[in-house]
């Protein structure tokens, strides 16, 4: 694509920012009640560009330090874009920093996130034959790492961290799929600080189970991929689970934001 991303960028993202000064309190209840997976934070002053904070960061601020502000939790992101860049340069570099969006600034202005979430909403409402032609088979990742729903909150957690996924489809011991354990899930949940609980600790802690959405969408092998990407669009998923069959259920694959880009390299 062409296009500068300043043409498709989700310009609602806009707002989501919070100014140094406020409290991480009031960014987790930000993104709880707008689901943001990510916030810039400004200079209350001056209104300059200082970082971002997502839904990982505020997990891991305890309960006791929620108190703290903005500023002292963001972090200067690996990437920053400029509205004049290609999609295709933007998504190039983002791919190529393993991340699923981006601030764009001019200067020293915040005017948004540009995400593969875009590139894929512009797909397709605009472009849906693209995906029409492609089958879900030759873009999933077979045998997906997922969770069970007795697992505990905190091992989940910490093979989300060491993964970096957004969230993990959940199975029963017959390998059905009955849910999604998502970051956001957690924060809705008021987890904070999951990934200090030792597994001993955890052992009495909260169960997937409890904080998993249920029942799962998914898609199948042979679904066209403009299914996954709707799910996508229309209910905010960056993972559908693919099954083996409607009566089955049983876990194959997975389909992620950047399976539907590939459809374009």
């Amino acid at each position: 694509m062409g296009l500068p991303i300043s043409s498709i960028f989700d310009k609602a993202s806009t707002s989501a920012k919070v100014s140094d000064d406020m409290s991480v309190t009031f960014v987790r209840k930000l993104m709880r009640e707008k689901g943001y997976r990510s916030i810039a934070v400004i200079k209350a002053e001056t209104g300059k560009f200082v970082g971002i904070i997502t839904r990982g960061d505020v997990l891991m601020v305890s309960s006791s330090k929620s108190e703290a502000t903005a500023g002292s939790l963001a972090v200067a992101p690996p990437l920053v874009l400029q509205p004049s860049l290609t999609v295709s340069r933007a998504l190039d570099m983002m791919l190529g920093y393993d991340m699923w969006e981006a601030p764009v600034t001019e200067g020293d202005k915040f005017l948004g996130f540009f995400s593969l979430g875009d590139v894929i909403r512009v797909l397709v409402q605009k472009y849906p034959e693209v995906l029409k032609e492609k089958t879900v088979s030759d873009y999933m990742t077979s045998d997906p790492v997922s969770a069970l729903a007795d697992d505990s909150v905190a091992k989940i957690w910490r093979k989300m961290v060491e993964l970096r996924y957004a969230g993990l489809p959940v199975i029963d011991g017959d390998g059905r799929l009955i849910g999604m354990i998502t970051q956001y899930d957690l924060l809705a949940k008021g987890y904070t600080r999951i990934h200090l609980e030792s597994e001993s600790g955890a052992a009495k802690g909260p169960r997937v189970r409890d904080a998993m959405t249920r029942p799962p969408s998914y898609v199948l092998p042979w679904s066209k991929l403009i299914e996954a990407a709707d799910l996508m669009v229309t209910r905010g998923y960056g993972r559908v689970p693919v099954v083996n069959s409607v009566r089955d259920l049983k876990l194959i694959g997975i389909v992620d934001r950047e399976d539907i880009i590939k459809v374009l390299r």
